[in-house]
């Protein structure tokens, strides 16, 4: 294909930055859009613009508008739901900002309001026939049965510490939660939930398939699958690796699992760079073209194999620009999937709602700019769904309103759309804003610290593999940040992170005091109790002991005394906070050990990382049980 065919249509977004580096911008950059939503396009290499020497193009970096900052912090992104009623005519959106469930009629245009109790920050929903809803509440540990007629709740059932996905079939309620636990529980209101399985931690989303359960974990984006009769572990299956390894990218960041239409779940999720990436470089962690940064996202299909209960991983395409893709949907018809960029939402010239086909693993689709509602500033799209005739419903936090897409307007990126208000004071944020923002080089913060935690992986930076760190709960009076402790104040992730590695723009004083005040107040993880309440006695007690000395250094709230010290683990390093421990595998600075109990092995530092070579393997596995409650 010639070089000027492939620069039109899908990957016309490589011409607009080429544009916008040049010395007279346009604008406001244009998009051709595809008259076929989805159709894969081979980008040529020699077309990518070359990185700016600091920052991406203007037009692509994000605006925060008037600084502000919420006495109580808005919830990182990635719970919000929306559901459509089977006719496609009732709407029900979670809204974790303001701990409320939505019903609106799509044809009346008019929003009814069931309050719930504040700090329940309700996530997933599914309906339950024409009269009923069941909401998760992620920070409550319950599921919320609400009565959709009179909008009020009729029931709260304590399900697990931490409850993230849920499904539901003729009469069980089914509920992922993140310490491990898979939970069934009648859909009558008056049902008591029991532990159906135990599996890993970190679980996200829960599909049906048949006789399984197939259920999403965040960090490892990996889908397992459990039998629904016994709660039985039967396979699990990630999306495999491409190319070459120098060119490989790896699977992280499960944002969101759905049911793929033909009995499995299809994964929107993010693909990691392998190769090293240069933290002195400018802009050394992003991308300018679509596809190609630090972070990509992408579509993986998990099918069950029925001969051998394995799980067959199906590659799809790239979704170009697709930063912090929270919500992915299918049509109805199975033609279209909608991905939404959340990270896009601060930026009006890249899209938030991509309308994609599934195409060969090494497309890159750029389709966009979508959800651009004309006459009006579109607010931050937080999730999608499809009516029963494709056409698009989209669900947007900042202002609260759900879009309506005019049928027949798939292919056109500006399209009639219709606008509800949801009502609601305002709970934007800066901080919060800019956390959650694509920078103008295809990543965000959230991209490596979904939830406000971390991603579970160890980069190879120039200066060294490194474990990324978990946000949620550690931040506070715990200065200085980073492994090597080289980063004083949270001001410095703005300039030395942020601007420079990342291509943001420069944040002026009162952003960076803004972002600070959101990071500091990121709530702990909820973590599951263990089971042996006598074993995590005797850790604890283990733990304290000055014969063990782990006590020594973490110390305190966050467990640490916020120095750097060598403790044989190969240089000095920051002592981390321990807390929510049981969901941060791998362990130390550069993942060496793949598990807690590795971490008391030669691989850990021997004498010099707490005196415990002469506990016994019973003891070791206690004070494992300890730190894993923590």
């Amino acid at each position: 294909m010639p070089a000027a065919a492939r620069l039109s249509r899908s990957f016309v977004l490589a011409a607009v930055i080429v544009a916008a580096c040049d010395s007279s911008p346009p604008a406001s950059p244009a998009y051709e859009p595809d008259p076929s939503p989805g159709f894969p396009t081979e980008p040529e290499p020699s077309l990518l613009p070359e990185p700016p020497p600091s920052g991406g193009p203007a037009s692509f970096q994000p605006s925060f508008g008037a600084t502000v900052s919420r006495t109580h912090a808005p919830p990182a992104l990635g719970g919000a739901s929306l559901v459509l009623s089977s006719g496609g005519n009732i709407a029900y959106a979670t809204d974790p900002d303001r701990d409320r469930v939505v019903i609106v009629d799509l044809v009346t245009k008019k929003a009814r309001s069931v309050a719930l109790r504040a700090g329940d920050e309700p996530g997933r929903i599914v309906t339950d026939g024409p009269n009923r809803v069941h909401v998760v509440l992620d920070r409550r540990g319950a599921i919320a049965t609400i009565d959709t007629t009179s909008a009020t709740v009729v029931a709260r059932r304590a399900v697990c510490p931490a409850p993230l996905g849920i499904a539901r079939d003729a009469s069980t309620l089914y509920v992922a939660c993140t310490g491990g636990e898979i939970v069934s529980m009648p859909t009558q209101p008056t049902g008591s939930p029991s532990v159906l399985a135990r599996v890993d931690r970190d679980l996200r989303d829960i599909v049906i398939a048949g006789d399984s359960l197939l259920v999403s974990r965040l960090r490892s984006a990996e889908v397992l699958r459990v039998r629904r009769s016994d709660g039985a572990f039967v396979s699990r299956a990630v999306r495999p690796p491409p190319g070459p390894i120098s060119e490989r990218t790896e699977p992280f960041v499960a944002w969101r699992m759905v049911p793929s239409g033909s009995g499995g779940a299809v994964v929107v999720h993010q693909m990691a760079r392998a190769s090293e990436v240069n933290v002195e470089a400018p802009s050394g962690y992003a991308g300018f073209g679509p596809c190609g940064g630090s972070v990509e996202t992408t579509i993986t299909r998990f099918e069950p194999n029925g001969p051998t209960g394995d799980l067959d991983a199906v590659p799809h395409s790239l979704i170009g620009a697709a930063v912090a893709p929270v919500d992915i949907a299918r049509s109805p018809t199975g033609r279209y999937w909608a991905v939404v960029a959340a990270g896009n939402g601060h930026t009006a010239a890249l899209p938030q709602v991509q309308i994609v086909a599934l195409g060969p693993a090494e497309a890159c689709v750029f389709q966009g700019p979508r959800f651009h509602p004309k006459g009006k500033a579109a607010g931050q799209a937080v999730a999608v769904a499809f009516r029963p005739d494709d056409s698009v419903v989209v669900l947007s936090r900042e202002p609260a309103e759900l879009h309506l897409q005019t049928v027949g307007e798939l292919s056109s990126p500006d399209g009639d759309w219709q606008t509800i208000p949801l009502g609601g004071e305002t709970r934007e944020d800066t901080g919060h804003a800019i956390f959650h923002s694509n920078t103008g080089g295809n990543i965000a913060c959230v991209s490596c610290h979904p939830g406000g935690a971390d991603d579970g992986r160890v980069w190879k930076l120039s200066s060294g593999a490194r474990r990324t760190q978990t946000l949620q709960g550690t931040l506070q009076g715990t200065a200085p940040y980073h492994w090597s402790g080289d980063v004083p104040a949270i001001a410095t992730f703005a300039t030395d992170v942020f601007a420079k590695r990342m291509a943001g723009p420069n944040l002026d004083e009162t952003q960076t005091k803004a972002l600070d005040h959101w990071l500091v107040r990121i709530p702990a993880p909820v973590v599951s109790p263990p089971t042996d309440t006598a074993a995590r006695s005797r850790g604890e007690a283990l733990f304290a002991s000055a014969a063990v000395g782990c006590s020594g250094c973490h110390s305190g709230a966050k467990l640490t005394n916020n120095e750097s010290v060598d403790v044989g683990t190969g240089g000095t390093f920051q002592v981390p906070s321990l807390l929510g421990l049981a969901l941060r595998a791998p362990y130390l600075h550069d993942g060496r050990a793949a598990t807690l109990l590795d971490r008391f092995s030669a691989v850990g530092g021997g004498e010099e990382h707490g005196h415990t070579s002469d506990l016994t393997t019973a003891q070791l596995n206690d004070l494992v049980t300890y730190l894993e409650s923590l």
